[in-house]
């Protein structure tokens, strides 16, 4: 293989820039041809010199347009992201852009940049700046263009042609200006490359350093930005730099920069004994000292050396601006106090800064040669070599180290020079050692006279390649990467660079690759060269071609003139990896390859082959052997019938006869899956028709190991072929239903399907394993209604993989399992598809009981059944010779009782597991409530249920399953109790739960009640009653601790928690509901209501509890309920529960069960609890009725009493005594009071009087009376109201209340009835007044009252009625009820009638001997006097 020549991009519009810059060459206008004007040409008869002439100023023409770019400064980003070019004023900028998979160069920026008179460009360059981000993708941050000028000044732009900086550093004009940027140190000897920028002067060299450019360029971006945002000039500082005196050179042209060199010891001493005679002396240390070579005449190439140390920078003009702008300030500032302002300090824009002079650097040597003129030196990546062009034609190859001319290349005329350094393609063997790859370096020549381009190897190498180009073009080495980068982050910023490129005046950009075999020879060249082929075969697989012939032609040149083995098998691997080669192409390729190694293997020595040569022979044998595998299945998959979906009359017959299983079972099997299966109807999912799967894919799947046995194969089929473990669960599906979708689906394709396979060579557990795997995942898709063929259809390829495998795995020693169907069993316990797992358990069973050898069967009934069954699926099997010992037979017997024993509990197990998964996804039609908010909160895809997770849940795993499905379709209690009593097990639970909420609609709750009888049936002790309710109390309040708010969640968990019958199974799960769940709500909402003193708003209930003041205010109710169930259960009377599990699960273990756990608790404290219920109730009156002024710890509650608070329920804590201080008493006594008084406001208004305005007149007539009553009657009813009822029940909440906290509760009693006779509520006033023991005080409130409902009566009247009867009226009952405000009555529109009858009971109330007696008597009389 050779180097190439490669298109990297392309200049858009070529014209447009040669055109701003050469205005000189612009096209001539087209003139209109001789035809069109009506002229013949011919009849003029031209002379042929006229011709002659004009194809010669043409061509001159031509090439004068085809020139111009040999007169630009041009410059390409090492990044390839911007081209800059600039002739005498002008520039122009083009980025670079992708176009359909193409780089390209478009116009971005164009303008003139000289900004004194008469300025030229003479050099350009273009520097990418590394960016700081750390989520920095490797490329620059942005790139800045640099310019020198005849003028001396040295000026720098963004892309988009803003000046960044413009610094005069010298007075004579720019030679060159060159960049080296940051290079690791390869080998301990070569130091580190430091970043710098040089500028050559004719007499002078100015070094700046990199990292403080680096910074300025940074700074002076973002101050042009701000300074474009706010519209005004920014004035960026000087940069800091060296300036070197290079006098001792007669006229320089060209330099370069080697860096900082540590000269050896012998090079010191030569050196001094040179410059001072045998008497100088040297220091012990050599100092460091910078490097610089310029290319010119006299000498013809000069090497300097600047000693670390010897000249600072120049800060001279940073100095000066500082005086500068000092000076202005003082000025200034003078000139303020005396009045008077000097003129605006400012530049004259004629006036050049001042110039530093330049620091002496004599000359150290250099190559003397009077008549050569220099015209380019040009460094190479190393720094260790330079190679220069000059006058005569020679291009000149130096030594920077020694000094010396070590090579001369002639007949170069205006050559330009180049260079490339390639790094070696390390093969897998090579990369896993620690040492650095191998580099090579080559020299790129271009002659433009000659029109060619050569490629040389250093140092003494031949010429290892040449290009025919144009004469016109540039050649472009920039030398150097991405400014900015630093022994940290070089490494992890890795751009795409170019090192030498060839630029054409058409505008295309050529890159030269140059492979690095071509600088070695013999044994090294030869792995080198394969590399390179391998490098070649990538890149040819990575490129589309439409011409499928000729690839596989090219790839097998390529494959063959590969030599190395090894490589070979790379090269081989990569094209059996490719996603889009078709497998007959793949297939040629193996096949040609492994001919071509037999024919070579013939003819040698059999004892003189490598291993790797027979190795390399049997991975293409086995690549070959599963390629036609793949062939034929695919064939297979299109070809296959589709046979789904065919109902047969008698399926049970079918399976039966197929599975040598009796009807009834048959039968049974198939009812339990077509239940479930008509429940999983909404979950359907289908094969992808046809199944894609590439060859690459289906090779990635499998490994070919190579042992020297293997040489000895006698078939193809005998090799072995191994599964990759390296592949995923879905690529693995995707395997396995490529390799049987056309078994389990097809009818017609299951013979040549298992031909295939048991040819293929794949181990028969990996064949196994992937059918298993397949039939696991499509239960939606093979399993349909009386639909038995593909349960055919696995059963006999069960059988045909079982055929392939090893007989010893099959047949297990006696006393033990066989490790082949353990293995199977294992797969189907620990699958998640119930139908399908039993389905497979029953065909693998009949599978593994045919391969017994007929005379160890002892079943004539199961050998007539297995001669009747002659399907095409059917297995004849060979088996081992049969013992002749009764010994052998009894322990054969053993070893087939123990397996069959294996298998029927799976089934068994697996029916349970299928019933259960029916259920689970049986989801609850319309006609049933459900929580608030039930969506939202609950998931409702079903929980997958294997019999591996059953065994492994422990004891509880199947009620929390079904707990979960209560939970997940919302089911009411009483269903379940309804189910619960159906079977006669659970009455008290039926009554219990008919209380708790509405029975659903009749047909839904018989479907539901059937299902779960069915579990009933299989599951007597885990679905026990206790444990049931037991575990949906835990599902709810687990899923109502997920989303707070919905707190029907939580209340559903507590009427589960009442239905517990066992008070210690009762009795423990709400303690551990209180523990883990609501105390540490309940006592963030008592420290936040202690805090604000008040019922908390809505944004502080969130933020403290998590709950909004709605959902609290619920929530504490149910902390009530939850408490007052915990303080109910009678632990004492109830019996310890016991748990039992049934026959078939025996073997469960995992985690403790809920409903154990909830037995195991400790007996609570009862003093505790009711301490905690006096808090709850308190905190939810507050919540309700929104209180202010309130604080339920410090007010109501002692030090002992607010310590004792949020302890664990069963622990024992000092409580208050009796002893409570009186202040606290009161306090309690007025916060019960208040929430009496709140909850009798909440009711509504009674119906007024109707006749207001005859309220006094005494009613006579019928009608009038007929009137009266309706209303009362009316009034009367609104007792039942539903809001009536609630405040009713917050009163004797609070009485009950009173009596826990030990106040006076008949003073609580006389408010509420005082409370309720304001409200106008006399009926129910009348209830409380009966109640009350202190009837003297009641009896003086009330009599207030009447009163106070009397003067209103007579202060709504007419004003004459109203003087009638106060004058009737004695003067001291006149007088007293003056004195009555009506204001203070919540209600005072009160019938007469209920006032008298209220009047009545004061009357009795009172004793004869009270003093309010008297005028309770007169009251009466002046009812009297009202009414009549």
């Amino acid at each position: 293989m050779s180097c190439t020549l490669s298109i990297e991009a392309n200049i858009q519009n070529v014209s447009s820039v040669r055109k701003f810059l050469f205005p000189s060459l612009l096209e001539e206008p087209v003139t209109k041809s001789p035809a069109d004007d009506g002229w013949e040409e011919d009849d003029w008869g031209w002379g042929e010199e006229f011709t002659e002439e004009t194809q010669q100023q043409k061509k001159k023409k031509e090439e004068e347009a085809n020139s111009w770019m040999e007169d630009c400064c041009i410059s390409l980003s090492p990044t390839n992201d911007l081209l800059a070019l600039a002739f005498e004023d002008r520039a122009v900028f083009l980025s670079h852009k992708w176009d359909s998979d193409k780089l390209k160069y478009q116009m971005s920026w164009k303008g003139p940049v000289n900004l004194e008179e008469g300025e030229c460009v003479t050099s350009i360059m273009c520097i990418p700046l590394a960016s700081l981000k750390r989520s920095s993708t490797g490329g620059p941050d942005w790139t800045c263009v640099m310019m020198g000028f005849t003028s001396g000044y040295i000026r720098m732009y963004t892309e988009n042609g803003n000046l960044l900086l413009s610094q005069l550093l010298h007075e004579d004009p720019v030679l060159k200006v060159k960049c080296s940027t940051y290079q690791p140190r390869r080998h301990a000897g070569v130091a580190e490359q430091l970043e710098e920028l040089t500028i050559l002067y004719p007499n002078a060299l100015v070094t700046i350093d990199g990292f403080s450019l680096y910074q300025s360029l940074r700074a002076c971006r973002n101050q042009v930005a701000r300074a474009a945002a706010g519209g005004s000039d920014v004035q960026p500082p000087p940069l800091a730099y060296k300036k070197w005196g290079l006098a001792d050179q007669a006229n320089m042209v060209d330099h370069i920069s080697c860096g900082v060199v540590t000269p050896s010891l012998f090079d010191q001493l030569q050196t001094a004994s040179i410059l001072g005679g045998y008497g100088a002396t040297i220091t012990q240390n050599p100092p460091p000292a910078a490097r610089y070579i310029t290319s010119g005449t006299n000498p013809y190439v000069a090497f300097f050396f600047a000693v670390e140390g010897t000249a600072p920078p120049i800060i001279s003009e940073v100095a000066a601006a500082v005086a500068s702008k000092l000076k202005s300030a003082l000025i200034s500032g003078v000139g303020g106090w005396l009045g008077w302002k000097g003129k605006p300090q400012g530049e004259d824009p004629k006036q050049k800064p001042k110039v530093e002079p330049a620091t002496p650097l004599p000359l150290r040597f250099g190559l003397p040669d009077l008549r050569r003129h220099g015209d380019s030196i040009i460094l190479s990546p190393s720094r260790q070599l330079a190679a220069t062009t000059d006058s005569f034609g020679r291009v000149i190859l130096i030594d920077t180290d020694k000094g010396v001319a070590i090579r001369v290349w002639k007949g170069y005329r205006d050559a330009q020079v180049g260079w490339v350094k390639v790094t070696e393609d390390k093969d897998r063997d090579a990369m896993a050692t620690d040492s650095p790859p191998r580099e090579a370096l080559f020299l790129i020549i271009y002659a433009p006279r000659r029109g060619i381009l050569e490629v040389w190897s250093m140092q003494q190498g031949p010429r290892v390649a040449a290009f025919n180009v144009g004469k016109q073009c540039r050649l472009l080495c920039p030398g150097y990467t991405m400014m900015g980068l630093n022994n940290v982050t070089f490494y992890s910023n890795k751009p795409h660079t170019y090192q030498c490129c060839l630029v054409e005046p058409s505008g295309v950009i050529k890159i030269i690759n140059v492979p690095f075999h071509l600088i070695l020879s013999g044994a090294n060249s030869k792995r080198a060269r394969d590399l390179h082929l391998l490098k070649k075969l990538s890149t040819m697989l990575s490129t589309p071609s439409s011409h499928e012939g000729s690839l596989e032609k090219q790839l097998v040149n390529i494959i063959t003139d590969i030599k190395i083995v090894a490589l070979k098998r790379q090269g081989l691997e990569k094209i059996l990896s490719h996603k889009i080669l078709p497998a007959e192409l793949m297939q040629n390729v193996i096949r040609t390859v492994k001919n071509n190694i037999q024919q070579a293997l013939e003819k040698e020595d059999p004892d003189s082959i490598a291993p790797e040569s027979r190795g390399l022979l049997h991975f293409c044998k086995v690549q070959e052997l599963l390629l036609d595998v793949y062939i034929t299945i695919s064939q297979l998959n299109k070809q296959a019938t589709q046979a789904m979906g065919m109902a047969e009359n008698n399926p049970e017959q079918t399976l039966a006869a197929t599975l040598s299983i009796s009807v009834s079972e048959a039968l049974q099997y198939l009812s339990a899956v077509d239940d479930f299966m008509r429940e999983s109807a909404g979950n359907r999912v289908h094969f992808q028709d046809p199944i894609d799967m590439t060859p690459a894919a289906f090779l990635s799947c499998f490994i070919c190991p190579y042992h020297h046995a293997d040489d000895n194969a006698p078939t193809v089929t005998s090799l072995k072929v191994l599964m990759s473990s390296d592949i995923d669960e879905q690529l693995s599906l995707k395997l396995g239903t490529f390799l049987f979708k056309c078994g389990l689906t097809g009818g017609d394709s299951i013979s040549a399907l298992c031909s295939c396979l048991e040819g293929s060579g794949i181990p028969a557990a990996d064949l196994m394993s992937l059918l298993l795997r397949v039939w696991l995942s499509s239960e939606t898709e093979l399993i349909r209604p009386r639909d038995v063929f593909p349960v055919s259809n696995l059963h006999c390829l069960l059988a045909s993989i079982t055929r392939t495998a090893d007989a010893h795995a099959i047949h297990a020693e006696p006393n033990t399992v066989s490790p082949w169907w353990k293995g199977v069993r294992d797969i189907c316990t620990a699958a998640e598809a119930p139908a399908c797992s039993l389905m497979a358990a029953v065909a693998a069973r009949s599978v593994a009981a045919s391969v017994v050898p007929n005379n160890r069967s002892g079943n004539k009934e199961q050998e007539s059944q297995e001669d009747k069954d002659t399907d095409q699926e059917a297995i004849s099997l060979s088996s081992p010779t049969p013992s002749t010992t009764s010994t052998d037979t009894m322990e054969e017997w053993e070893t087939v009782a123990m397996d069959t024993e294996h298998w029927n509990l799976l089934v068994r197990q697996l029916e349970d597991v299928v019933v259960l998964s029916t259920l689970l996804r049986t989801k609850v039609r319309d006609g049933v409530d459900r929580p608030p908010s039930y969506a939202e909160t609950m998931g409702k895809e079903h929980k997958v249920v294997s019999v591996k997770a059953l065994l492994e849940g422990g004891s509880g795993s199947i009620a929390a399953l079904v707990a979960n499905w209560v939970a997940r379709t919302g089911i009411l209690p009483s269903m379940l109790s309804v189910s619960h009593h159906a079977e006669g097990e659970d009455e008290e639970a039926m009554e219990l739960g008919a209380d708790v909420t509405s029975e659903p609609a009749l047909p839904e709750l018989e479907r539901l009640a059937d299902r779960y009888r069915s579990q009933l049936e299989r599951f007597p002790y885990s679905l026990d009653p206790e444990v049931l309710h037991a575990h949906c109390t835990w599902e709810y309040v687990v899923q109502w601790n997920k989303d707070p708010e919905v707190i029907a969640l939580l209340e559903r968990s507590i009427e589960h928690l009442k239905l517990v019958g066992n008070a210690y199974l009762q009795h423990g799960l709400g303690c551990m509901m209180w523990h883990t769940f609501m105390v540490k709500r309940f006592s963030a909402t008592a420290f936040l209501m202690e805090k604000v003193g008040k019922a908390p708003k809505d944004r502080l209930c969130r933020k403290d509890v998590g709950l909004s003041d709605a959902a609290l205010t619920n929530f504490l109710g149910q902390c009530n309920n939850l408490l007052q169930v915990i303080l109910e259960a009678e632990v004492e009377s109830s019996h310890v529960p016991v748990f039992d599990i049934e026959d078939l699960w025996q073997a469960t273990q995992g985690p403790t069960s809920i409903a154990e756990l909830a037995a195991e608790q400790r007996v609570s404290n009862y003093q505790l609890l009711q301490h905690h219920m006096k808090l709850s109730s308190i905190m939810h009156a507050v919540m309700v009725f929104s209180l202010r002024t309130v604080k339920p710890l410090s007010y109501y509650f002692d030090t002992k009493g607010k310590n004792a608070f949020f302890k664990d329920l069963h622990s024992y804590p000092l409580l208050p005594g009796s002893d409570i201080d009186i202040s606290i008493i009161s306090a309690r006594q007025q916060f019960l009071c208040r929430i009496v008084s709140a909850a009798v406001g909440t009711l509504p208004t009674p119906p007024a009087y109707l006749n207001k305005d005859d309220g006094a007149v005494a009613m006579e007539t019928d009608k009038e009376k007929e009137l009266l009553q309706s209303d009362l009657d009316a009034y009367q009813t609104m007792s039942d109201n539903k809001v009536v009822l609630e405040a009713c029940k917050w009163a004797d909440i609070m009485l009950e209340l009173g009596q826990r906290l030990e106040v006076d509760v008949d003073t609580v009693r006389r408010h509420y009835c005082n409370e309720l006779y304001s409200r106008g509520y006399d009926y129910l006033g009348q209830e409380v007044l009966n109640s009350v023991n202190e009837r003297c005080q009641l009896g003086c409130d009330l009599l207030v009252l009447v009163g106070k409902r009397l003067s209103h009566l007579m202060s709504t009247a007419e004003p004459k009625r109203s003087v009638q009867l106060l004058s009737r009226l004695p003067p001291t009952l006149s007088t007293w009820l003056k004195q009555q405000s009506p204001s203070d009555v919540h209600f005072p529109d009160v019938p007469l009638l209920l006032t008298a009858q209220l009047l009545s009971q004061v009357v009795s109330l009172l004793p004869e001997t009270h003093g309010q007696y008297s005028l309770a008597i007169q009251l009466v009389e002046s009812i009297d006097i009202m009414r009549d």
